[in-house]
């Protein structure tokens, strides 16, 4: 019969009522525990872990935190350690000295039956205190008896696998300790990362067997400075190797006064927590193939690269985290293996809210303010994906769009018989015939595709707003994407781009007349373009001119597109076109026929690219799908301006797109690097390959 701490959601009782008529609430009944027990296991807010049943005098006595409550925070804390002993990564948990880090870890080991392998890192430790020394053997009896054994350190004790044991090794005031100690606690980590050896080289080079399934580490730490002596900050590439859990320096108020008041017997021991603090987690583990079909990953997953450098960049310009005095990182390997982990463990079947909790657990666990927390909360709330919205609803919104666009044909015929009517007066005609407009049709279909692509639209209000002129009306096209394709632009990280041929004084719209439109100065003050000296003169930015045309564009470069040659881009491309835009609909017979020329003079363009690069590189710009999918360097330019000035978010700052424009000397122009000196043009051989050189998509059909 499954127990739980203090009570069960699922089991309300007298004590649970009482509860929530002091808190003014109705008694209602729920399905989930709190602390659910039974015999072989115990969740922490759903987090099962498996006991041990095998006796130990290591395994703390369970009487002695008989008094301990469960508050909001200490539940929290709990689950928080509980997902770091499932997972079986180090968890080095950094808060204030009374906010019972010790006791939740020992108090949880004394429900699960797990040995506590404890040690003080302060300066009286020293290596042999934890992997072990030789000593006097005191069972020595004969003459042929050993004089000395070597006796196990508390590391080495907790790292030896024994059947049936799990053990925790705790290493307390971590940051206090020696240089030399740490650099041996390295050694144990990577070993346990491998589920390697142990090698001890203090009892002549015996090597101990390790694994994480039975052998966790938690280190403890106070936060460096802030009155506690002595303690000093990591350095930021040794955290990289622990899961790190920034605490509260002091109990937050309201668990100060409910812990008291459950003290004197006036609230339960037990505090309320809502259902959304529960994480499931599976009875098994996922497998890779199992993670790679879940729907909708694919978008989750590229919208998680987007807030992974985000949040990197966030860090790194000390918005968040600059009044925490231990630096850390976001890590570009270990963050999303132990995302994808987290999902392998906790999918229960919404990808969004589990991708979403994971990005809470390994980098918002990293801060300590609220502040700090709500600005990667606002970044975590957009990784997720959209379905397909039902198709029943979308035939009655286009029946209703089409009902709209038959009423104003009707008034459209209506005033074309006033204005064929002599008797109507000239001066009333000339009075309706005045004003410009955009057909119905037309602005229905852009007030139907702002609401889609929300922030993700740039119309004629938003070229006003980001350049100060508005397009004249006629020459604005009908939108040439279905309601399904700007869906599924929204879902791979795409705006919708109105651009437009000439500006408010009918000139030509060329990157030069750009510049000068905004007297190369965006909002904020900062410039358009970095450095024009060596492309100043060039066609590309003098003549080039932007289409009227709708396009749907790539908020970042397309994944799989880096350290590629210009030939290599492209095939990247025709994946992409693939695999993603067209993943269910079918290529258009326009792509196909570009695509097939590409194939077909694909050997041929590589070969050129060692003995011709020129030619190679007029031939692959030239080519039929990178003029359909690849942005021209006056297009870039456009796309990044009216983005910034619309939602002050400057796309590509530290990155290029490859466009398929070409400077004088027949090298590729490259476009990006957006940042508050302005977005910066360079150019290359068709076979260069770079870390930050990609491929932005951009597409007119």
């Amino acid at each position: 019969m499954p127990r739980s701490s203090e009570f069960s959601f699922a089991n309300p009782g007298f004590e649970k009522d009482e509860a929530d008529k002091r808190q003014g609430q109705e008694p209602k009944t729920e399905t989930l525990a709190l602390i659910e027990e039974d015999e072989n296991s115990i969740s922490y807010l759903g987090v099962k872990l498996e006991k041990s049943h095998t006796p130990s005098p290591f395994i703390p006595e369970r009487e002695k935190h008989a008094d301990y409550n469960n508050d909001r925070f200490a539940l929290e804390l709990q689950q928080k350690i509980a997902v770091n002993f499932l997972s079986g990564d180090p968890a080095l948990i950094e808060g204030g000295t009374s906010i019972g880090k010790t006791t939740t870890v020992r108090k949880m080991c004394s429900e699960l039956g797990w040995e506590v392998h404890y040690a003080n890192l302060n300066g009286a430790t020293d290596v042999e205190d934890l992997m072990g020394r030789y000593i006097p053997n005191p069972h020595r009896t004969q003459p042929d008896d050993p004089e000395f054994v070597f006796a196990d350190g508390r590391v080495t004790a907790g790292l030896r696998q024994e059947e049936e044991k799990t053990k925790v090794i705790i290493l307390d005031e971590y940051n206090a300790a020696a240089p030399n100690i740490v650099i041996r606690l390295h050694e144990v980590l990577d070993a346990l990362e491998r589920d390697g050896e142990v090698v001890l080289s203090e009892d002549a080079s015996e090597t101990v067997p390790v694994s994480k399934s039975n052998t966790k580490i938690i280190a403890l730490t106070n936060p460096p400075g802030k009155g506690y002596f002595g303690r000093e900050p990591l350095d930021p590439a040794q955290l990289r190797r622990w899961v790190y859990l920034k605490e509260v320096s002091n109990l937050p108020e309201s668990t100060f006064s409910f812990s008291t008041k459950s003290l004197f017997g006036l609230t339960p021991k037990t505090e309320i927590v809502p259902e959304e603090a529960f994480l499931k987690s599976q009875d098994g583990l996922l497998s890779p193939e199992q993670v790679g079909e879940i729907p909708g990953l694919g978008e989750v997953e590229a919208k998680y690269e987007e807030f992974h450098k985000a949040a990197k960049k966030l860090l790194g310009q000390r918005k968040i985290g600059a009044d925490q005095p231990q630096q850390f990182k976001f890590d570009d390997r270990m963050e999303p293996r132990r995302v994808r982990d987290f999902v392998m463990r906790f999918y229960k079947g919404d990808i969004n809210e589990t991708f979403q909790k994971a990005l809470r657990y390994y980098y918002s666990n990293k801060l300590e303010s609220a502040e700090d927390r709500q600005k990667l909360e606002e970044l975590i709330s957009h990784v997720g994906y959209v379905p397909q919205p039902d198709s029943r609803r979308l035939g009655l919104e286009d029946e209703a769009r089409a009902e709209r666009t038959s009423l104003t044909g009707r008034f459209e015929r209506e005033l074309s018989d006033i204005m064929a009517d002599p008797s109507i007066p000239d001066s009333v005609k000339e009075a309706l015939a005045s004003g410009e407009k955009l057909s119905a049709d037309i602005s229905e279909r852009i007030r139907e595709a702002k609401e889609i692509m929300n922030k993700d639209f740039i119309g004629p209000s938003e070229i006003k707003t980001a350049f100060g002129f508005e397009p004249e009306l006629a020459t604005i096209p009908e939108i040439p994407f279905e309601r399904s394709e700007l869906e599924r632009a929204k879902e791979l990280g795409q705006m919708l781009v109105l651009r437009v041929g000439k500006n408010g004084d009918g000139e030509p719209m060329t990157m030069k007349n750009m510049g000068n439109l905004l007297s190369d100065k965006v909002k904020d003050g900062g410039k358009v373009f970095y450095n024009t000296d060596w492309y100043k003169d060039e066609a590309f930015f003098k003549d080039e001119q932007l289409k009227d045309e709708w396009v749907l564009v790539s908020r970042e470069v397309i994944p799989d597109s880096t350290s590629k040659s210009y030939l290599e881009q492209t095939e990247a491309l025709v994946d992409y076109l693939k695999n993603k835009v067209f993943e269910s609909a079918g290529l258009p017979k326009e792509y196909q026929d570009a695509i097939s020329e590409f194939e077909s003079q694909k050997a041929e363009i590589a070969g050129l690219i060692d003995s011709d690069w020129q030619k190679a590189a007029e031939r692959l710009g030239n080519l039929s799908i990178a003029q359909m999918t690849r942005q021209t360097p006056a297009e870039a330019i456009y796309d990044l301006i009216t983005a910034y000035q619309n939602t002050d978010e400057r796309l590509l700052p530290n990155i290029y797109t490859w466009t398929s424009g070409r400077a004088s000397d027949g090298k590729l122009v490259g476009v990006g690097h957006f940042e508050s000196d302005g977005v910066d043009v360079n150019r290359h051989l068709p076979g260069y390959r770079y870390g930050y050189l990609g491929v932005s998509f951009s597409r007119s059909l």
